[in-house]
């Protein structure tokens, strides 16, 4: 996180500081285990916890200041709705990280994967920041964001959603430079109705994009392909059909796990993932998409995609059992 002091936080989010102006050097922690030196707790009050309960474990951690929607004894900066809050800094910080590249990605499913993926090939390049595990809500959207520093080059933000408007509320907090769908599926169609509703609602991340931004649309269903008269900008699909810009060629699976040719507008080159399943084709492409726009050579590409390995724990691994 930029280096802040409380008085500036109270300021950007609108609340009261109680206590020391204290510099803030650390990105937000929800648990106070996780706490950091210099880092600000969230006392985010749930259903079943009230993080207020555990202002002084974090602070017990490192935490120098907390926003609350109670009073404390620790220093804190006292706002009607913590998460509102962290979403208002989290805007404020990246409308002030000029260099940084932010890449926002969803769809109903892939989102981890290609996450992982696209991470472990921009951090060999630069400084990176993604999310751990489903971090891509209203609060984990926004704390991945305050990780960022002015040293960071890009940033990826998962983008999920359990009703309309919830994407287009992150864009507002994240302004992506880049947006990936990957495709519009039947998860959660009970809480949106139907698929369209469902697209709909992806769609967001595309319409949210500025004139110089990028969208990047998988052709795997077909509601995503439509998704690119949203947006003024470039487009570029991905997929195994010929019309695609970033397309996989001559696909086969050995010992459960893909190889194909990537092909993009440089040529095309051979992969092999290590990742197993013939599904994570077009995760893989998307990044190669990723990947592309923001100047990687199909050579780095090829070989980023063929070492990178998943570390979500239990998501398609092989496991041998004794026979």
């Amino acid at each position: 996180m930029i280096a802040m002091k409380a008085s500036e936080i109270a300021a950007v989010v609108g609340g009261t500081l109680h206590g020391d102006d204290v510099l803030v050097t650390k990105a937000p922690a929800v648990d106070s285990r996780n706490a950091e030196k210099g880092s600000i707790f969230l006392a985010i009050q749930g259903e079943n916890v009230d993080g207020h309960d555990f202002v002084s474990d974090a602070f017990a951690h490192g935490s120098v200041l907390a926003i609350t929607s109670k009073k404390v004894e620790q220093s804190h900066i006292l706002v009607s709705d913590v998460v509102i809050a962290l979403g208002k800094l989290a805007q404020h910080v990246r409308s002030n990280l000029l260099n940084l590249t932010v890449i926002g990605i969803t769809g109903s499913q892939g989102k981890t994967t290609t996450k992982e993926l696209l991470t472990s090939i921009l951090s060999s390049a630069a400084s990176t920041i993604a999310p751990h595990g489903n971090f891509n809500n209203e609060i984990g959207a926004p704390i991945s964001l305050l990780q960022c520093t002015e040293e960071t080059k890009y940033c990826i933000v998962e983008m999920g959603a359990r009703h309309p408007g919830d994407i287009a509320h992150l864009c507002s907090i994240a302004q992506p430079n880049i947006g990936v769908v990957l495709k519009v599926g039947t998860a959660h169609v009970g809480e949106f109705g139907s698929v369209e509703a469902i697209a709909k609602t992806k769609s967001e991340l595309i319409s949210s994009l500025d004139s110089e931004g990028i969208a990047i649309l998988g052709t795997y269903d077909p509601f995503t392909p439509t998704m690119a008269k949203l947006h003024k900008g470039k487009n570029l699909t991905f997929g195994e059909g010929a019309e695609c810009d970033i397309r996989a060629t001559d696909i086969e699976v050995r010992e459960g796990r893909a190889h194909f040719d990537l092909v993009t507008p440089e040529g095309r080159s051979a992969v092999g993932l290590r990742i197993v399943g013939l599904h994570q084709v077009s995760n893989a492409l998307a990044v190669a998409a990723v990947a592309t726009v923001l100047g990687f050579s199909l050579d780095q590409i090829a070989s980023g995609l063929s070492t990178a390995e998943s570390h979500a724990k239990w998501r398609m691994e092989i496991q041998e059992l004794p026979s």
